[in-house]
């Protein structure tokens, strides 16, 4: 994807290039044509690596495109880019700049100069900096695109999520959409920083917003939940899984250790409401977290207990390790489960399919909000 881009560039400086000695080879005589023909083989070599996917080979044709006329703009626009995504922030750092410096560039490449120097620095980590390059595009262009979803990008990382919430409300006016999935998990993690501050009543007041804005947002469900259990209305918090439940149903286990931390509401309400879904479903990814969060809290023979209440048979080969690496005896086959089980991947982005170990809200890769779900079918070893 990232050759095709670079590409598109290349290409289209090449037809601005023969465009430039097609003119001056209507003005100029045979001998001063040479140095300008001599631009095109390296162009075309460059092109040539690039669809042959050798982009190293293709990046020294370039820069001697660039050497040979320093005035193709957007040849250096593309050399940016290939140093960018080869690492080499730095340089493509001052290959931008020095274009920012020109007195004569035209106010579109302008402003595609502006971008990339911004898109550099966030690329190599300098999130400040970036922000301020960001700042002076959208200063220039209110309503451009990249540079509102780059500025959104790095305020999330920064956790800065009031921020966050301002420029997604920008790019929703600019786009003619409404996301609201992003903007109820952007509430939900602003009404979280609430609670850590022990701000209750604000924490719930947004928690309370996330989920009419999107009833889907498990994580709002999830927060909901434990508000009401540090309430103590345990009645509550059980609603609040119900709902989870209704909305995504695969998110249900990891509600379950904050349920047992709270012995009076898992006792009184939780044990009953989680034995009704197992025998409604038999879900195995349920049944092992319920008997994991069971062992975490309360031992190995209150799981094994557990266990047998739920008249719980794994099915298949990974549930059974699982289960073997929980509450088996140290022998070898226990030993190789645990190891097996450290290794598993638990989680997985439906959108862009990376998978990690710990659940989380938003994919670290696409950067897609609510997009995590349980992997089901296990690697087997």
């Amino acid at each position: 994807m990232t050759n095709a881009i670079l590409l598109a560039a290349v290409l289209a400086a090449c037809a601005i290039l023969i465009w430039v000695v097609w003119k001056q080879q209507e003005n100029q005589d045979d001998s001063s044509q040479e140095p300008e023909d001599a631009r095109i083989p390296p162009l075309l070599r460059g092109i040539n690596y690039l669809l042959s996917d050798e982009p190293d080979r293709a990046l020294k044709e370039l820069v001697h495109v660039a050497k040979l006329q320093t005035e193709t703009a957007e040849v250096y626009l593309a050399l940016g880019d290939m140093f960018r995504n080869k690492g080499e922030f730095g340089r493509a750092v001052r290959i931008h700049q020095n274009l920012l410096a020109r007195p004569d560039l035209p106010e579109h490449l302008h402003m595609q100069a502006q971008l990339a120097l911004a898109i550099d620095f966030q690329a190599g980590g300098l999130l400040g900096r970036a922000l301020q390059q960001y700042k002076r595009v959208l200063d220039a262009q209110p309503g451009h695109i990249q540079a509102l979803e780059g500025s959104l990008r790095i305020r999330e990382q920064g956790r800065e999520w009031e921020m966050a919430e301002e420029f997604l409300q920008r790019l929703d006016r600019v786009r003619g959409i409404s996301s609201s999935l992003h903007h109820a998990y952007l509430l939900t993690e602003m009404a979280r920083q609430k609670l850590a501050k022990h701000d209750e009543k604000k924490a719930l007041a947004l928690v309370q917003q996330a989920i009419e804005c999107d009833p889907a947002c498990a994580a709002a469900h999830m927060l909901l939940a434990e508000i009401d259990l540090r309430r103590n209305e345990a009645e509550a918090a059980i609603d609040s899984m119900r709902q989870l439940h209704a909305a995504a149903p695969y998110y249900l286990p990891l509600m379950i250790p904050m349920l047992l931390a709270n012995q009076q509401a898992y006792d009184k309400f939780g044990q009953a409401f989680l034995m009704q879904y197992w025998q409604q479903t038999h879900d195995e990814l349920l049944a092992l977290g319920w008997i994991r969060a069971m062992h975490d809290e309360r031992g190995a023979d209150a799981a094994r207990q557990l266990v047998q209440a739920m008249q719980f048979e794994p099915q298949s080969l990974p549930a059974c390790l699982h289960l073997k690496a929980l509450l088996g005896d140290d022998d070898a086959l226990a030993r190789a489960s645990r190891e097996w089980q450290k290794s598993q991947k638990n989680v997985a982005c439906i959108e862009c399919g990376v998978e990690f170990i710990d659940m989380r809200w938003q994919c670290p890769q696409c950067h897609e909000w609510g997009t995590m779900r349980p992997i089901k079918e296990k690697k087997k070893p």
